[in-house]
């Protein structure tokens, strides 16, 4: 397979003003067209607290933008952020054996998913994740999405340089003034 982005684009991105929003977005444009989705989040880890935190949303009602989701020792904490792999399924079923909030990926007509993790240094700093419809992410859609694993950790690399601990792919008043725990 061949690179799924164009890398000229790509550093342009990167060294431009806003680099890591506008490369997000440059990414997602990218994952659309080329493995599909329904919903996109973004989101980066804080693994000693046992959460994650929403950096970027493309449906900010449903999932907003600076709130922080429990993670559980389970198959996608394993396969994600102990072995730094991708996780999909394409089933709603498969979906509720590892996220809490399956119910409302339902509602929102969802029943497949792929997380493309972002990884430095042997730890996963962030991940992508999609949404999309019941059987969508085969092992074809699956493959062209994780060609853009390195664009993907660029952006993430590009968000801790700006400071992990507040910064988003979204412009602020996009972000939720109260974020909240979900999953507790």
């Amino acid at each position: 397979m061949t690179i799924a982005y164009d890398s000229e684009e790509l550093w342009k991105i990167a060294a431009g003003p806003d680099a890591g929003p506008s490369l997000l977005s440059y990414i997602r444009q990218g994952l659309k067209r080329d493995a599909g989705c329904g919903l996109m989040t973004a989101s980066v880890y804080d693994v000693p607290n046992m959460r994650s935190r929403r950096v970027f949303s493309d449906d900010p009602q449903a999932y907003p933008v600076g709130n922080f989701k429990r993670l559980d020792r389970n198959l996608y904490f394993e396969k994600v952020i102990v072995g730094n792999k991708h996780f999909s399924s394409t089933t709603i079923e498969e979906i509720a054996e590892v996220f809490f909030d399956w119910e409302k990926i339902r509602d929102l007509g969802f029943d497949s998913n792929l997380n493309v993790p972002a990884v430095v240094n042997g730890q996963v700093i962030g991940s992508v994740n999609l949404l999309a419809k019941k059987g969508h992410y085969t092992s074809e859609r699956v493959e062209m999405a994780l060609l853009w694993k390195p664009a993907i950790t660029l952006a993430f690399l590009l968000l801790h340089h700006q400071g992990a601990e507040t910064a988003t792919f979204t412009s602020r008043q996009e972000i939720t003034d109260t974020p909240i725990m979900e999953g507790e």
